[in-house]
């Protein structure tokens, strides 16, 4: 098959994009489907999506991965951290941070990464949309 065989089939996936419904650019819906739950992705290891009120610049992503540093969360660690979803209109900003077996003690080292990015850069983090202040960090204010 020479170059030129490949040229409709190009055309087509771009037309099928196109005319996708879900992928038009539009920003009538916005997901906010993480996982509340860490996922396991391996034996022992599992990943946490950590939701982040107020982020709304690369600025933010930076102050977020330096907290994220500050609660003893390694670069390699965090997979994650973009103020473009899930729901930028609200400024809700996103993390995800993957822990090996042992290293994650539930709500103590969630609520160290909360602290973390409430302190500096100022910002609520949580990870159950059903409680977004689930170590009192903004009843403290």
């Amino acid at each position: 098959m020479g170059l030129y065989s490949f040229i409709p089939l190009v055309l087509i996936g771009a037309a099928t994009l196109l005319a996708c419904p879900c992928c038009n650019g539009s920003k009538a819906q916005v997901s906010t489907a993480f996982a509340t739950e860490p996922s396991t992705k391996k034996e022992g290891i599992f990943e946490r999506d950590y939701f982040v009120k107020g982020m709304t610049c690369g600025g933010c992503v930076f102050g977020v991965k330096k907290a994220l540093n500050r609660a003893g969360i390694e670069n390699s660690q965090i997979i994650d951290v973009d103020y473009k979803k899930p729901d930028p209109d609200k400024k809700i900003g996103h993390a995800k941070v993957r822990f090996s077996k042992g290293s994650h003690k539930g709500l103590e080292t969630d609520c160290k990464i909360a602290r973390e990015i409430k302190n500096n850069p100022g910002y609520i983090a949580y990870w159950d949309q059903a409680n977004p202040d689930p170590c009192g960090l903004e009843k403290k204010n």
